[in-house]
């Protein structure tokens, strides 16, 4: 189907960046997450028959979004993860949607078309990431609610946490179709880290753990690019594999309650193991692909070798920084 007449993409140097824009902005910036133990809360098979326990955190890494009230009667989306802008002239617009520079924030602005509308006006609304999409480390939920509360702060709207968090979690798997689990949106709305659990007919359970935790383990954790990358359709996890991966989660969450450093290192790089589709690296203690994508990997050094490890050649290695 060719775009509708109401649409016009431009390129990054775009006549439209040149309209004049009031001072007033209104930002959100989302960290990213990772899963430390656990998973398989994307996979109803699994969680719904035998229920499941994950352990992530965000870390300071961000997805932002601008949104400025322009002088034009157009809403203009700029994305620079993909380098292009659109126009829109109308909303809800339809078009754009299946499209994967733009689907979030129109997502997001569709859901608030009629009161988006009434104001009257023009938009400027810009994001951008610190990494690429599709690292698996979840960015698109993320962008969808740096997106979304953004909008909610120009809208002047004081919606509560739950709130933000049934509606992020609806446009993602609802509208969007885009897939995962229950956990994505916790670390990226509340920061810090996370245990949830969710027995078979029950609500999630969701506690935050002290985040001071993880600054006093004796590990170092990295970001590396990964050269597994997945270039087809990823194998689902065998149902014992998501078994272990609940168990150690319960265990690992209880050494995190107690302050039991030693045990939760012994439980991580078991989980990692497991979860590792790259060789073994000089001076790792554990490794882990990240995400369907495997684009990534997360990977924890003894502090002792980190300056071993940051110094090896071939690394291109980003340091987390926790909550």
């Amino acid at each position: 189907m060719p775009p509708a007449k109401r649409t016009k993409v431009f390129d990054s140097n775009s006549e439209f960046t040149k309209v004049a824009f009031p001072s007033m902005v209104f930002k959100s910036s989302i960290p990213y997450r990772i899963g430390l133990i656990g998973g398989g809360t994307d996979l109803p098979f699994f969680t719904n028959k035998h229920g499941t326990e994950v352990i992530n955190a965000s870390f300071k890494a961000f997805s932002h979004c601008e949104i400025r009230k322009i002088q034009s009667p157009h809403i203009f989306i700029e994305t620079n993860d993909y380098k292009t802008q659109v126009q829109v002239d109308k909303l809800p617009e339809m078009v754009l949607i299946s499209r994967d520079e733009f689907r979030i924030s129109l997502a997001v602005l569709n859901n608030f078309a009629d009161l988006v509308t009434s104001l009257g006006g023009g938009l400027h609304i810009k994001t951008y990431s610190e990494f690429a999409p599709q690292t698996g480390l979840g960015g698109s939920s993320a962008h969808l609610i740096a997106v979304l509360k953004a909008c909610l702060n120009y809208l002047n709207l004081d919606w509560d946490n739950k709130q933000i968090l049934d509606t992020a979690h609806s446009l993602e798997r609802d509208t969007l179709s885009i897939f995962g689990g229950f956990q994505d949106f916790y670390p990226c709305l509340y920061q810090g880290a996370h245990h949830l659990s969710k027995d078979p007919g029950s609500e999630i359970i969701h506690r935050t753990l002290d985040g001071n935790f993880l600054k006093e383990l004796d590990l170092s954790f990295f970001i590396t690019e990964s050269s597994a990358v997945s270039l087809g359709e990823t194998d689902l996890p065998e149902l014992n594999s998501l078994k272990i991966q609940k168990d150690l989660a319960h265990q690992a969450a209880n050494a995190w309650k107690q302050g039991q450093h030693s045990v939760f290192k012994k439980l991580l790089q078991e989980s990692w193991q497991a979860k590792s589709q790259s060789a073994n690296l000089p001076h790792v203690f554990a490794t882990k692909t990240c995400g369907l994508s495997k684009r990534m990997n997360v990977v924890a050094v003894e502090k002792s070798l980190e300056k071993s490890f940051t110094e090896s050649s071939g690394y291109a290695a980003r340091k987390i920084e926790w909550y």
